[in-house]
């Protein structure tokens, strides 16, 4: 026996007609009598089905890979300090189809985690932004999913960030040259610290940035040169301690806390 499946597309005026009897006030029923369509097509016309999960607002086209992304906003300086937070203490690693970056914070700065958030979120308005308190660790990890982290964050790679090269893009570059005082923020930020230096019967503030990468220290200095900033730097740790220096830092970054 054949079975023969008819498919009858109606035409934008007649969904047009049928929208409005309905909007007058007509039941299903009704309109399906006057129009001469099926009670059922006028159900579905009235209440669709199908409900996109990402609203058209949240769609766009990624400008590096040029496929279909949730949109990202990033206002002057947010990209800046959210690429120096990941090279700080961040982390990309992928999650099946898609991929989760992890930002990792002390628990004794709230600030700093509550602010965080809060640029994770401007960066990725219809991501979710997680966090977790693991019991075992005096930390808070911040969390959201995009599937195109790796074009957001090209230095993600396999291995551990001192392990291989970490060079940035000229339009990255353009983002740092325009915010370094943001960049210098998100680095001291996750990876960094403020604190009183004891010498003697002398007290005074410090900054220091700790990485195990050369070359992220490389750009945590280029950085401070470009802002006047003076520095020591050591194997795996950059210093600032002079009074001017400092001044510079605390006016721009503020106290870590």
């Amino acid at each position: 026996m054949e079975i023969v499946q008819h498919i009858c597309m109606h035409s934008p005026a007649a969904r047009e007609h049928a929208m409005r009897l309905l909007r007058a006030g007509h039941n299903d029923c009704e309109v399906a009598r006057r129009t001469g369509i099926a009670r059922t097509t006028i159900r579905d016309w009235r209440r669709p089905r199908y409900v996109p999960r990402t609203p058209p607002a949240a769609r766009a086209v990624c400008p590096r890979c040029g496929q279909g992304a949730r949109a990202m906003s990033f206002a002057p300086g947010d990209y800046a300090e959210l690429l120096g937070l990941y090279l700080g203490d961040g982390h990309v690693v992928r999650m099946g189809r898609t991929y989760r970056l992890r930002l990792f914070l002390d628990l004794r700065h709230p600030l700093i985690i509550k602010e965080s958030s809060e640029l994770l979120s401007r960066c990725f308005p219809h991501n979710r932004v997680s966090q977790a308190r693991p019991a075992r660790y005096r930390m808070a990890i911040l969390s959201v999913y995009s599937s195109h982290l790796p074009c957001l964050l090209p230095q993600h790679g396999p291995g551990k960030k001192h392990e291989r090269p970490i060079v940035l893009e000229r339009w990255q570059e353009a983002h740092l040259s325009s915010s370094p005082w943001r960049f210098l923020k998100g680095c001291i930020r996750s990876d960094g610290s403020s604190f009183i230096n004891r010498t003697g019967p002398y007290e005074y503030l410090s900054y220091e940035f700790t990485n195990h990468s050369s070359e992220i220290l490389g750009l945590f200095c280029h950085t401070l040169d470009a802002v006047g900033v003076r520095y020591r730097r050591y194997e795996r740790q950059v210093r600032i301690n002079r009074r001017a220096s400092v001044a510079l830092v605390e006016a721009n970054v503020g106290i870590k806390r």
